[in-house]
């Protein structure tokens, strides 16, 4: 029989020698036999061949086995190195750790994660933060890998460029966390990652930094064709302090995302403009109840009379809160505003509408008229 593997092995096709090898059974042959058979399959010129005699050899405990796979950890092909990789794991021989520790620092994410798998196997605990992030990166754990501080930066900024959009989220996620400068750069362009959750990702990520590059990102992102990356951005905008975004919030205002409708109240209370104070009056009737309380809670610290007509309105909102609110901000504005002519305004518009309300909104029309009317002979009788 071993003449015959002899003969498929040395066969000028070569998924011949491939299909050999990976049917190969290594405890079939002596252990010399076994390994002079694989070794011919390290050296041959197709990297799948390759690549299966380095697995096989996982299998055959021989101290040359080791110094075999060792040599392959610089093979030209990402997959045969990482089949090495695999198998100094299984084999458990201590002397593998350095050289699989270097391979921790390879470009590639899959030799990285083989390392790191081949490591755990062999009961390696990395001691210095720079250790401790690669392995922590290398084994899926970008989390724990940001908790080492600037150590992380170079693995977690290599895991920007991961294969696989998760990892890619995962390390913007873990670089959030840290305050070096450097990672700016990479995190841009992360911020344009062709998977809309990356992308959101670096956003996040870049929430706190004022450079005018990531404003310009951020302000980008508010026009990107994906709700969850506008959203991100709508957000970390929205919490800054400065008036410098107003204009792009107005085109907000009409989002289909009511997260977004509300980032945009939120950020445009903090300012007085008179359009801001007639967008936040055309959100009191939006479809969403937290943008409407937004609106509501905003007009009030603007103090602008102009905002009274539609928080009369909004005494008759479905909604308790944002009927509470809307009372609390018409006294912020003005404490006669039941005598106002905004007031008077708004009493005719909810009179011309109540025939078509349901019924509580027309009680509450009805009580709400009663009570202007009390104050004001201008205003319509309640029916």
């Amino acid at each position: 029989m071993i003449w015959w593997n002899n003969l498929k092995f040395k066969s000028r096709d070569p998924l011949v020698r491939l299909k050999t090898i990976e049917s190969f059974q290594v405890d079939s042959v002596p252990p010399a036999k076994a390994l002079e058979l694989l070794t011919a399959g390290l050296q041959d010129e197709d990297s799948q061949v390759r690549s299966a005699a380095a697995k096989a050899l996982g299998e055959l405990k021989e101290d040359r086995s080791a110094d075999l796979l060792l040599d392959l950890l610089s093979d030209s092909v990402a997959s045969v190195r990482q089949s090495a990789a695999t198998a100094l794991g299984y084999l458990g021989f201590l002397r593998a750790i350095d050289p699989l520790i270097e391979l921790l620092k390879h470009p590639d994410p899959q030799d990285r994660a083989c390392a790191g798998v081949a490591l755990r196997c062999l009961g390696w605990v990395p001691v210095t933060p720079e250790d401790q992030a690669l392995f922590q990166v290398a084994i899926g754990n970008a989390k724990a890998a940001g908790l080492r501080g600037e150590a992380a930066l170079d693995p977690l900024v290599s895991e920007l460029r991961h294969d696989t959009s998760f990892a890619r989220r995962a390390a913007a996620e873990a670089l959030e966390g840290l305050q070096d400068p450097r990672r700016i750069k990479p995190l841009l362009q992360a911020a344009n990652d062709p998977d809309p959750t990356v992308r959101v990702s670096a956003i996040h990520a870049l929430a706190e930094e004022k450079d005018p590059l990531v404003v310009n990102t951020l302000l980008q992102a508010l026009r990107d064709h994906e709700v969850c990356v506008r959203r991100a951005a709508a957000q970390v905008l929205a919490r800054r302090d400065k008036p410098d975004f107003i204009q792009h919030f107005f085109k907000l205002a009409g989002d289909s995302n009511f997260e977004i409708r509300l980032a945009t109240a939120q950020y445009l209370s903090r300012f007085r403009h008179p359009q801001i104070t007639e967008t936040l009056a055309k959100f009191l009737s939006d479809g969403d109840s937290d943008v409407r309380l937004a609106a509501a809670n905003g007009l009030g610290a603007s103090a602008d009379p102009a905002a009274v007509e539609a928080l009369v309105v909004a005494l008759v909102d479905e909604e308790r809160i944002i009927r509470q609110s809307a009372e609390v901000a018409l006294n912020q504005i003005d404490p006669g505003w039941p005598n106002s002519e905004a007031a008077h305004r708004a009493a005719q518009r909810l009179d011309a509408w109540r025939e078509d309300c349901p019924a509580w909104v027309r009680s509450a029309i009805v009580q709400l008229l009663a009570r202007l009317n009390s104050t004001s002979g201008k205003l319509p009788v309640a029916h």
